[in-house]
């Protein structure tokens, strides 16, 4: 499981490369775990070239196979087709381990992950690749009449992801989005919901200013506290990173703050332009961090972004699952003219004193004794930052606040 936990995180990044090279001034949020999960989910009913594209863009080609004695049972036990590869069996034994840990801490936070592939009704569902979804990916695969009920099928879809996401996400797809061509639509959406360890006192929230650009600022409303982080500096590239634990210290927000300069974006561009997965896994280390206290200054923000990835995940190399005359679905439906016709991303996060989302209840305050002297954490200007699974190292969610 552990190299698919690296295979994640690196899709990750090369993910937010290719999204944010095209407008450094443009917020961005997205769940890297949510993505490769749907991703595995087509690459279990994906053969031949289809296949090959999928592991080598989500690097699901660099698992392991030697890791755990747990998945020889995984292996034997699994419902997945007669046809599937070993590597299909692997990643799918692998996914279903990782999102089966997730779930055992959720008492600590909510993640509802909506990922589920609808399909024309004209497409028999193979039944092992139904299972198979439900087995290791805790979902499963709709038939929906796109052809004579277009309209009530996207409502029934947009309808489903709002009560998985506690009603923040609403109106996935917009009418324009599905047609009577449609034939298998893979929806991929994401709420999350925790509390810091260390809340925010509201009194302590003033107005302050945050610098978009070398002549833009804008008023936001700026939380602070002081007490005992984790913080570490880069040299590299002059910038602090700053560890913010949730609630149980099972998940943590990390950001990446570059010093302030006369052009801020130009600091955070040489941030994104080396950022990588073993860049991170340096920087977030023991060895660059240390417990200090820490003057925090961060602002309240609420992100909501949607990527159509059909362009985005072709521009990374993933092209014949969106092609009918090329497309290998052939695990997932018998029918050879099957494909992908939409795939859309969606994410909704907000930060406040209380954590991500604000919640009724505010837990106890730690207060910690005045020391003489303290690290300034002041984001009054653009950083990335990324929700990371600490037990597992898992990458949640990665973003880029350019304008709170």
């Amino acid at each position: 499981m552990d190299s698919l936990v690296v295979a994640n995180n690196k899709f990750c990044f090369d993910f937010f490369q290719v999204i944010s090279k095209d407008d450094s001034h443009k917020n961005i949020f997205f769940c890297p775990l949510s993505l490769s999960a749907a991703f595995g989910m087509i690459r279990l009913g994906a053969r031949n070239d289809s296949a090959h594209q999928i592991d080598e863009v989500l690097h699901f080609d660099e698992l392991s196979k030697n890791e755990s004695k747990e998945l020889d049972s995984c292996l034997k036990s699994n419902k997945q087709p007669e046809s599937s590869s070993d590597e299909s069996k692997l990643l799918s034994c692998y996914f279903g381990k990782l999102l089966s840990r997730l779930d055992r801490i959720k008492n600590h936070y909510i993640m509802s992950m909506a990922n589920r592939l609808y399909g024309e009704q004209g497409f028999p569902i193979c039944q092992e690749y139904s299972d198979g979804v439900i087995q290791f990916y805790h979902t499963t695969i709709e038939s929906v009449d796109f052809q004579k009920s277009t309209e009530k099928s996207r409502q029934m879809i947009n309808f489903w992801v709002e009560s998985q996401c506690q009603g923040k996400i609403k109106e996935l797809f917009s009418k324009d989005a599905i047609n009577d061509a449609t034939v298998l639509v893979l929806v991929n959406a994401v709420y999350f919901k925790a509390k810091w360890e260390k809340n925010f006192d509201r009194e302590n929230t003033v107005d302050a200013s945050f610098f978009l650009s070398e002549s833009e600022q804008k008023n936001v409303k700026m939380m602070n506290q002081r007490g005992l982080f984790r913080i570490g500096f880069i040299e590299e590239l002059q910038a602090q990173i700053l560890e913010m634990r949730y609630t149980m210290g099972k998940l943590s927000m990390f950001v990446l703050l570059p010093s302030p300069s006369a052009d801020n974006v130009k600091g955070l561009q040489e941030l994104e332009r080396k950022i990588s997965y073993e860049k991170i896994v340096a920087w977030s280390g023991s060895e660059n961090m240390s417990e200090e206290t820490v003057a925090i200054s961060f602002p309240q923000f609420t992100l909501e972004d949607t990527y159509d990835l059909n362009s985005i995940i072709q521009d990374m190399g993933i092209t014949d699952i969106f092609d009918e005359t090329k497309a290998d679905l052939t695990a997932i439906s018998p029918s050879p003219s099957l494909y992908l016709s939409k795939i859309l991303h969606k994410t909704f996060v907000e930060v406040d004193e209380d954590g991500t989302q604000a919640a009724a209840a505010s837990g106890p305050v730690g207060v910690t004794k005045s020391l003489p002297s303290w690290v300034e954490f002041n984001a009054n200007h653009p950083f990335l930052f990324f929700i990371r699974h600490n037990k597992t190292q898992t990458i949640l969610f990665c973003g880029r606040v350019c304008s709170p």
